[in-house]
Order: structure tokens, then sequence, then C-alpha cells
């Protein structure tokens, strides 16, 4: 099987995806006790199967995907965790931030699995032994505010042997937070833990430039718009008004100025708990994947309302993006180009 070339597009990387749809009958063996929630969560984390990956990858430059790993295991009572990691403070981008193990789409990279395997070996040295580290299910595709699509790929490290070696250079810290805990908005530690007296769950909504809702909203995108990122800091003070064009039973507006207005997004932010060590809480990105992810896994929809209303779908979000953000068109003309030269040599 030859590998990809540099210039592939995203949808090379999903047609290696084989991913399992049950759990391994030997499971047992390597989990002593698991509780009913989390075996049941478990099981609908393997029988799930993303709706708009193989339509929307399509379309991503090759050099604009990423993937990052959800590695879950189960803890001494039953209950189910995700490791979590703080970036090193040199890192370019995100420094010292709470994030999943994951990165860029390499060329030697045959799969969004082989992506996130990779770079959670990388990072945290979390073996991409497939038995070791079994696969449960790929979720549909998240944009990052640095104009990446980001693909999650969740499993379940099934061998609690296995010891973390950090790479220093990108991690300087890894942890782990329970999964049902992104679906409450009560704290799962002490409030003595809290080293300052704020909610465990905050959200912040921020204004979102694509159309303004409605069945034609995909048609009034203006040429001159760009994507709105997200805030990089998680404590950004929203000053945000009511916003008076939210009415979409009224009469539709014709002015794309007015109809972008209609629109929010929203960031959430978990506390950890470890913030007096120096450790960030669990928002933007990060928190957006692991809601979906526990929202599928526990087959409930989370305490707090997770979007503000209208807002626009994770696939309205990248679709716009592939469409208005320069990062995406630069890519895709050097795509497109490296692709014409490639057919051209050989001729």
């Amino acid at each position: 099987m030859s590998r990809p070339s540099r210039v592939d597009g995203a949808s090379n990387l999903l047609k290696y995806h084989r991913p399992k749809q049950a759990l391994r009958p030997g499971i047992k063996e390597h989990i002593p006790f698991i509780t009913k929630e989390s075996r049941q969560c478990l099981r609908n984390l393997a029988s799930h199967k993303p709706r708009f990956l193989h339509h929307i990858m399509k379309k991503v430059p090759r050099e604009r995907c990423a993937a990052v790993l959800v590695a879950l295991f189960v803890g001494r009572k039953g209950d189910l965790y995700v490791l979590l990691s703080r970036r090193s403070s040199t890192l370019r981008s995100y420094a010292g931030d709470t994030s999943l193990p994951g990165g860029k789409v390499e060329a030697t990279d045959r799969s969004f699995e082989d992506t996130a395997r990779r770079e959670a070996f990388e990072e945290i040295g979390l073996p991409p032994d497939k038995q070791k580290v079994l696969l449960l299910c790929t979720l549909d595709p998240f944009l990052a505010g640095n104009a990446l699509v980001v693909v999650p790929i969740v499993v379940l490290v099934l061998d609690n042997t296995i010891r973390p070696i950090l790479n220093d250079s990108e991690v300087t810290q890894l942890f782990s937070h329970p999964l049902a805990s992104f679906l409450s908005e009560t704290p799962p530690y002490s409030e003595a833990e809290l080293s300052d007296m704020i909610p465990y769950h905050t959200t912040i909504d921020y204004p979102w430039e694509g159309p303004g809702p409605g069945p034609a909203s995909h048609l009034a995108m203006p040429s001159a718009s760009r994507l709105a990122m997200p805030p990089t800091s998680p404590a950004a003070p929203s000053t945000l008004s009511p916003d008076p064009f939210s009415d979409v039973d009224g009469p539709q507006e014709t002015d794309p100025r007015k109809r972008k207005r209609r629109r929010t997004v929203r960031m959430h932010r978990f506390l950890t708990g470890r913030e007096a060590g120096g450790i960030k809480p669990v928002f933007g990105l990060t928190a957006a994947i692991l809601i979906h992810a526990a929202s599928i896994g526990y087959g409930r929809a989370p305490d707090f309302e997770v979007n503000p209303p209208h807002a626009p779908s994770w696939r309205e979000r990248i679709e716009w993006a592939l469409l208005m953000h320069s990062g995406f068109q630069l890519a895709r003309s050097k795509w497109r180009g490296e692709g014409a030269r490639k057919r051209e040599s050989k001729l």
C-alpha cells in the first residue's frame, strides 16, 4: 500500500480508518471493576458513527488537518477518566494551555487515527499498540482557532501498567479528569480545592461573522467577511450585549452586515481543581470536544445549554472557514497547484 503524498487531500486519511463497532470480548481481563454507567458509555462510543466527517474532510487541504486523542481509562471506582496535558510554555501556539494530545497530520500518516496515536506517543509516551489502547470511535471534526480542522479519535487505555514519558519540549504535566464531569456544572472535587471562588463551569459567547440563520443563510455570505476565530484566553471578558437580531420568527434581514450579527458561538470553561498549581482550566476546543464525547457516551445532554440560540453548527463553521478564511484559501491554492504540477510531470 503506497503512502499518501503531501499534496493528497484529507479524504485519503479516511479510507484507511476502520472503526470497531463493539467492545472486545476479553475487555474484562484488563478492567477488574467498571460501573454499569461506564460500561454503557463505552458501548455507546464503540457503536458511534460520525455524521459528516467523510463529506467535510474531502474538502479540507491535508496541511490544514489535525487530530487529537481522547484517551479514556477506567479509574479505581469504575468511572471513566480522560487524559489531559499541560502544554509547554515554550510552544509557539496555545502555550501553557490544557489540551488533549494531538497535532497536525504529517505526510507519513495513513489515517487520522495514525496522527492522533503518533502525537500521543511523541507527547506523553502512550504506546501506539492497538491491543493496549483500543480504538472506540472517531468523532465529527471541529474547527480550531488557528484555522485547523481537528478530528478527535476516542480510545480506551486497557493496560494500567503504562507509565507516561513526557516530552518536556511539548508537555510539562499530565493529569486526568472525570469524563462525566463535562456534562455537569458541579465540580468533581471538593470546594476547598478551588483556588478562587468561581464556578466550576462558565461560558463566554462571542459573535460569529458567518451568515445569519434561516434556510437560505448559506447564500448570503458577504465576500469581504472573514471567519472570527475564538479567543485564546479562557479568562477573556465577555463584552456582548443582547443581540437585537436574534428573533428569527420576525422579518428576515436582507443586509448581510446585520444578518451576521444574529449568531453567536459559545466557549465553555471547566476548572480542573489544579489551578493553584498553574494548570489552566479546560476551555475552548478541548472543552467542546469533551462535551461532545461525553454526550455521546452517556447518552444524554449536559446540564447546561451547550450553544446559544441559532448558533452555527461545527459543520457550518468549517464550511464557512473553508470558503472565507485566508488560511484555507492559501492551502487550497497550494494543494491545487502542486496537484497540477504532479499531473503535468506524468505527461
